[in-house]
């Protein structure tokens, strides 16, 4: 594989994953981080590294350990932020195993992972996309309140005077008698 080889597929892949961190960010209420597209990067250059060298089954292992270790030890991650990382790590893997030969089979399953990730993103942020803003806001429980969504939007409006909105309990502190809200409108 020479440089113009490597640096095609390379630009394949920037290109792609920056087209799924697009849509994966499109989303008002969760962001992915930016640094989430560099685990496709790596897994690019880890991929070329090991098609150049002699490597055990236990270098396999030993990687997979790693990244079960750092799964326990990281935040958790949202559905939103596994299937990117999960379809950039497909693409990486693709762009730089996938014989040259056949650019167009690659260039095709490109596509569909691209395709169907716009599709879904599009559907499942349908909802989400209504609202440009969001607010986090705090409510007082008093002894009389009860959590029904009637009475929190009626707590809301009070607060902030808005009509069109819809809101997340975020957290529900018993202690302080607090609801932790994030509020779309």
């Amino acid at each position: 594989m020479d440089l113009s080889e490597l640096s095609g597929r390379f630009l394949l892949l920037f290109f792609s994953i920056l087209i799924l961190y697009f849509f994966s960010n499109r989303k008002d209420n969760e962001t992915i981080n930016p640094l989430m597209v560099i685990v496709g990067l790596c897994t690019f250059s880890l991929c070329y590294l090991f098609t150049k060298i002699e490597i055990g089954v236990g270098i396999g292992f030993g990687l997979f350990a790693i990244f079960s270790i750092l799964r326990f030890r990281t935040q958790s991650f949202t559905v939103n932020a596994i299937i990117f990382l999960f379809a950039t790590i497909t693409l990486s893997i693709l762009d730089i195993m996938y014989p040259y030969e056949k650019i167009e089979v690659l260039l095709f399953f490109q596509l569909i992972i691209i395709g169907f990730y716009i599709i879904a993103s599009v559907l499942v942020n349908k909802k989400a996309s209504k609202f440009l803003n969001t607010v986090e806001l705090k409510i007082v429980l008093e002894n009389s309140f009860v959590l029904v969504p009637e009475n929190i939007r009626k707590s809301i409006q009070d607060k902030i005077k808005i009509d069109d909105f819809d809101f997340k309990i975020v957290r529900i502190n018993s202690i302080s008698n607090e609801i932790d809200l994030l509020v779309f409108y």
